[in-house]
């Protein structure tokens, strides 16, 4: 548990590292090209890099011209969103305070990416859902250690989070203050909880977790452990483990890190068939997946219903207008990976076949997205030109 962390330090002058600013602004723009404050910015992109690396260099307690500096706004206007039926509280930083947040996580990404858990999951690159998946699959056909299952969920957890805490979590590890400095002017206001919608949360969150992920792996020992950011499965053969597990963890969560469980956490039996052909226990269910002892993986029945949906709707836009929506089509084609990567071809088959072509929709898709590409093109070809 009192694992030692390799020290990091001049992180400060990495931000100001010119193109470690152009590669975050990249990141940025990815997906954004068409708003406007992106389109501004590209015009005078050499100016605005400058610009940025002097907002940098006067964002710290010393510096020369302060007025230059990066501050956050008093105000912050969030946004409430629906996702999954819950809602959700949101904050949207302006465009300068994204890019701020890129050139963070692009430093700060490989340190907390050298320290983390394996199977820490959601919002990690290439450590998504699909990644959990395959490894959950994978320890439950091998089927050691898989009798019963622990099913955890941290009570508000980005609300939860104390900056002091997350902060002094940091300096543990990386020693430059002026780095952590910028660090903490971006959460300023946020005093009990880190904000939803910022670049860097998502990352911080997962960091604060890590010595969660070091008691259950390292001290009780869980050889099967997935975390998909707060939701947490534990899988081990013998109950009486994951019930002192569970007991460890709420003191951990409380004593060092001041987070709660939510009060619905089960240990429970895996799902499997007697002799006699009676089922006892449930299945897994978790990032979306349904898992089974005899290895079938399926998807969640909400994200079932919501693509199949989808789809029929699809359809009656077609036939209505001769038609479809980009938005529709970018969903639906996204939704595929879900049938990809599950045990649900006859659900294709049978919902979605008969409604949409998806190798027609690839296509109209792949055309959208050079004719982007060629004007993204041509407009930088001008500007040069201009220039």
């Amino acid at each position: 548990m009192n694992k030692k962390h390799k020290q990091f330090k001049y992180l400060y002058r990495q931000m100001l590292d010119e193109a470690i600013i152009r590669k975050a602004y990249k990141k940025l723009r990815k997906g954004k090209t068409k708003r406007k404050e992106i389109q501004q910015i590209d015009a005078n992109l050499d100016e605005e890099v400058k610009k940025m690396r002097v907002m940098i260099e006067n964002t710290r307690p010393d510096a020369e011209h302060p007025e230059l500096g990066f501050k956050p706004p008093k105000k912050r206007k969030p946004k409430i969103i629906n996702e999954h039926g819950k809602p959700r509280i949101i904050y949207m930083p302006e465009i300068r305070e994204q890019w701020l947040h890129h050139i963070i996580v692009l430093i700060l990404s490989p340190i907390i990416l050298s320290t983390s858990y394996a199977i820490s999951c959601g919002s990690f690159p290439k450590r998504g859902a699909h990644y959990g998946m395959r490894y959950l699959r994978k320890m439950i056909k091998r089927g050691r250690n898989i009798k019963y299952f622990a099913k955890l969920d941290i009570r508000h957890f980005y609300n939860s989070i104390r900056v002091k805490m997350l902060m002094d979590s940091l300096r543990d590890m990386i020693k430059d203050e002026l780095f952590l400095y910028v660090v903490e002017l971006c959460l300023k206001g946020f005093v009990k909880g880190i904000p939803l919608g910022f670049y860097i949360s998502q990352w911080l969150a997962n960091y604060f977790l890590e010595p969660l992920d070091r008691l259950i792996k390292e001290v009780c020992g869980i050889e099967i452990n997935v975390r998909y950011m707060d939701d947490l499965l534990l899988m081990d053969d013998n109950k009486k483990v994951l019930h002192k597990t569970i007991k460890k963890i709420m003191h951990l969560l409380g004593s060092l890190l001041r987070l709660k469980l939510k009060n619905n956490f089960q240990v429970i039996r895996f799902a499997y068939t007697k002799k006699d052909g009676k089922k006892i226990g449930r299945p897994v269910d978790i990032m979306g997946f349904v898992f089974y002892r005899d290895g079938k993986v399926i998807m969640r029945e909400r994200i079932m219903l919501h693509i199949t949906r989808l789809a029929r709707h699809m359809a009656k836009v077609k036939e209505r207008t001769g038609k479809y929506y980009t938005t529709h089509i970018r969903a639906i084609l996204s939704g595929m990976g879900w049938f990809k990567y599950t045990d649900s071809y006859g659900c294709f088959l049978d919902h979605i076949k008969p409604f949409v072509k998806i190798k027609v929709l690839r296509g109209i898709i792949s055309r959208i997205d050079r004719r982007e590409r060629k004007h993204d093109r041509l407009d930088r070809g001008a500007l040069c030109a201009a220039t």
